[in-house]
């Protein structure tokens, strides 16, 4: 719709909004809720005061263009793994909400998942496996799948999720699993009322081949009835389970498991340490923790770990953390960037740990 002076309009590509004061040519100067006057392309706006069913086709044909895009790259990629579903309803989606101050009782923390569930419950191991995305949080998102190929993006899904529901993304199958996959999630959080607003999400989710092989990578979890290996994208939650925990009771926790493990001896390397992070090896029973209570744990033993290792002057220690979905690990080196600068560090051996031990040089 072409907007004229008077009109109420809001961005295309970015957020706010506010009434047109004039227009000079294609230029557009808007003025926002800060007083401001904003000039932007007459293209970048949409008008909401006049006909909001009529901004509502407009985002509807855009939205038409990029579907017959993403239809291109899929015929020059025979390598994807599932096809673009239908055209995104934003017909759900009121542009011209009535915005008030009121706190959201629904709350405002995020929980964003990626499950893989074997179709074959008896031979997970050998089974096709359906992949879901989980929005388990009071915002609507708006989110893409996509896999990377060649340092490209190539679309595999993208989809609108309303509140506390998940979403089929594809079926992958057995024989595709069979190399290091990298899957790219994007997502943008919002409601149709006053909200906080949330960081868009950005996240590559690096799957290792040998974690389909385990039997015990698939387990209980809160998403489905049956057993799933379910990766974190976006969890705020998790945060807030932070808080309630004390370091007296992680040390707690770590106390009583290492007063029941009876550590065996073996030859080490003079002058190095090697400490398991993996949780299993840090508590009884790790089912009944969340992930945000494992991540904590395992981040309060590399502390105490290290600090050990500084004060005994060891000249290297080897953190095992694992590959998982990459958590531990980027929170081990963030640790180790911020408060441990001096410190030079490196992935550990290949050969001995594959990709899942960081080495730490102490002197």
């Amino acid at each position: 719709m072409k907007c004229r002076v008077g009109d109420r309009v809001r961005f295309l590509n970015d957020v706010g909004g506010g009434k047109v004061t004039r227009i000079e040519k294609n230029t557009v100067y808007v003025l926002g809720v800060d007083g401001f006057e904003i000039p932007v392309q007459a293209s970048e706006v949409i008008v909401v005061s006049q006909d909001t069913d009529s901004s509502v086709k407009q985002r509807l044909s855009l939205s038409a263009d990029l579907q017959e895009d993403n239809n291109n790259i899929e015929s020059a990629s025979s390598s994807r793994i599932a096809d673009i579903p239908e055209e995104v309803d934003y017909s759900e989606i009121n542009f011209c909400v009535d915005l008030d101050n009121e706190v959201d009782p629904e709350g405002e923390l995020l929980g964003l998942f990626i499950g893989f569930v074997p179709i074959n419950q008896d031979s997970r191991t050998e089974s096709d496996q359906d992949i879901y995305v989980i929005n388990d949080s009071p915002y609507r998102v708006f989110i893409t799948i996509s896999k990377w190929i060649d340092n490209l993006l190539n679309p595999i899904y993208a989809g609108f999720l309303y509140p506390d529901t998940k979403n089929h993304v594809t079926t992958i199958k057995k024989e595709d699993i069979n190399s290091e996959l990298t899957l790219n999630i994007q997502s943008i959080f919002f409601k149709n009322k006053a909200f906080t607003s949330q960081q868009p999400e950005y996240f590559d989710l690096r799957l290792n081949p040998t974690k389909f092989y385990r039997f015990g990578s698939f387990s209980a979890n809160d998403f489905f009835d049956e057993d799933a290996m379910v990766f974190s994208i976006a969890d705020t939650k998790k945060e807030e389970i932070l808080k309630s925990l004390t370091d007296k009771a992680i040390d707690e926790s770590i106390r009583q498991k290492d007063g029941k493990i009876k550590i065996e001896k073996k030859e080490v390397k003079p002058l190095i340490e090697e400490v398991d992070l993996h949780i299993e090896e840090l508590v009884d029973n790790a089912k009944q923790l969340k992930p945000g209570e494992i991540l904590n744990i395992q981040m309060a033993r590399f502390k105490v770990s290290l600090e050990g290792a500084i004060i005994a002057k060891t000249r290297k220690i080897v953190f095992i953390h694992g590959v998982g979905n990459g958590k531990l690990k980027h929170e081990l080196r963030k640790e180790l960037d911020k408060n441990y600068s001096k410190l030079r560090y490196q992935d550990a051996s290949f050969r001995e740990y594959g990709y899942g031990a960081t080495m730490v040089f102490i002197r």
